[in-house]
């Protein structure tokens, strides 16, 4: 057992640096600007579109020729990229650098959601998985204060994230071949099927609220002219908090109903953001509830991982993850800043459409969690 504690805290770490790289750019992203141009700031789409790409391509790698494999080649492709980041000088090259971050980063997701799964004791599960979602904002918060202690230095601050983002491959050497391993097929079941498209609409509304949500809070909270790295932070954290008590409250009442109260605690919020844009007190507080709330996707991963057959597992996982890193990732920023209301009201009707698409899809989704 003990070994596969050491797998799973190696895991847990490669998250976390997939996380802090994923979410780098957003901090820096003025400098490539002054770099390139307006049009850098299509890097952050880009890498969500390579995200959905790599989670799904690698997933079927996965299942056929094994997941260990998989990750390795995964977590090569998101960490040597980074160094890139220093050195070009050519806003090509840079897309070409941030699809590769972006398929590597979210391939060694999709396969951890697996690994976090097999690994964790099935009392605990949902808690292993929200800890794990939860990186991502410790990866946020990791880059917001790097980007503080070295802003005037884009060599530094990317050197610091390569430095700690290579330390996944010596972890990686501490990770077992999975055992979830049995004849590959797409043949799946009706249910499966079922399960495929109310999982993918589950996905789309989680990363339609969360990417353009925390990518455009710096542009808004500037807007406000309040303290916007402390509000931020202040969000993060509480986002963190909420995936990690997300996941040990499925654990217990099931995924279903866990998912109606956080998704319920983000519909109260966009209303509340929606109707108090003229009040920034309202706003700040909205924003900090929609980090709770949106805790319905701390244990996703594992949940879709538990309905899949072994055969399915990886490739599943990812075909539900795909359309919302494609559409909430890839477009859903764009999406946002095409509303004409202002960007206040167009993030929180943002935030209402995508909390209602996660309440209803959830009532589709079988439970996996045997409750007292």
């Amino acid at each position: 057992m003990a070994n596969y504690k050491l797998a799973l805290a190696a895991l847990l770490m490669i998250f976390l640096f997939s996380a802090l790289a994923i979410y780098s750019i957003s901090f820096v992203l003025p400098k490539f600007i002054a770099k390139f141009g307006d049009f850098a700031s299509f890097a952050i789409p880009l890498s969500w579109i390579g995200g959905a790409i790599g989670g799904l391509l690698m997933g079927i790698f996965g299942d056929t020729k094994g997941k260990r494999l998989s990750l390795l080649i995964s977590i090569l492709l998101f960490v040597f990229p980074i160094i890139g980041n220093i050195i070009v000088n050519n806003i090509v090259i840079f897309y070409v650098i941030w699809f590769l971050i972006g398929y590597g980063v979210n391939a060694v997701n999709g396969i951890s959601y697996v690994y976090a799964a097999e690994l964790s004791p099935l009392n605990i599960r949902g808690l292993i998985g929200s800890i794990m979602q939860g990186l991502y904002f410790l990866g946020a918060i990791m880059g917001l204060l790097i980007s503080f202690a070295t802003r005037e230095s884009l060599f530094l601050y990317y050197m610091i994230i390569f430095v700690l983002s290579i330390i996944s491959i010596p972890l990686w050497f501490l990770i077992p071949e999975s055992k979830w391993r049995a004849k590959f097929s797409f043949r799946i079941s009706r249910d499966m099927i079922k399960v495929t498209i109310f999982g993918s609409l589950f996905s789309i509304g989680a990363f339609l609220l969360l990417v353009p949500l925390v990518s455009l809070s710096f542009t808004l909270f500037s807007i406000l002219r309040v303290n916007v790295y402390a509000i931020i932070l202040a969000g993060f954290i509480i986002g963190m908090i909420g995936f990690t008590v997300a996941g040990s409250i499925s654990d217990r009442i099931g995924r279903k109903t866990a998912s109606y109260v956080f998704a319920g605690i983000s519909v109260l919020a966009s209303l509340l953001f929606f109707f108090g844009v003229n009040y920034t007190y309202l706003i700040l507080s909205s924003f900090i509830l929609l980090m709770l709330g949106s805790s319905f996707f701390a244990y996703f991963g594992i949940w879709m991982s538990e309905v899949y057959p072994i055969n399915f597992k990886a490739t599943g996982t990812n075909v539900t993850l795909f359309l919302g890193r494609l559409l909430g990732g890839g477009f859903g920023v764009t999406l946002v800043l095409l509303l004409p209301l202002g960007l206040e009201r167009d993030l929180s009707l943002t935030a209402l459409i995508s909390s209602i698409i996660v309440l209803l899809s959830a009532t589709q989704l079988p439970e996996t969690v045997k409750t007292k």
